[in-house]
């Protein structure tokens, strides 16, 4: 579990340094957030494991699944994967915070 755990808290801490997030936090099996994020994690090689998770997600929310494990030289280069769905409105939120900036290119 001290693999599984540091990667975990790894994660954590560059989406929160990254992103400004408050209240993200590794809780063992996912990192917790706040509605209406939804952040899962595995640790597999097995992309099998990955597609699972992915699979079962239910509804539109943002609900993410993380894909962080030993083949990947650091948690930057850590795999993420959602519903389209569920990703349209961050796109679109990002998008209309930035387009004024893209626009006058």
């Amino acid at each position: 579990m001290g693999v599984r755990r540091d990667k975990g808290r790894a994660l954590n801490r560059y989406l929160t340094g990254t992103t400004g997030i408050p209240m993200l936090m590794w809780d063992g099996a996912s990192i917790q957030a706040p509605s209406p994020y939804k952040i899962e994690v595995t640790t597999s090689r097995t992309l099998d494991n990955w597609h699972r998770i992915i699979r079962a997600i239910e509804g539109d929310k943002p609900h993410m699944v993380i894909r962080y494990d030993n083949t990947l030289p650091d948690v930057s280069h850590a795999w993420v994967a959602m519903k389209l769905s569920g990703f349209v409105p961050l796109l679109t939120t990002h998008y209309e915070s930035m387009q004024d900036r893209i626009k006058g290119e």
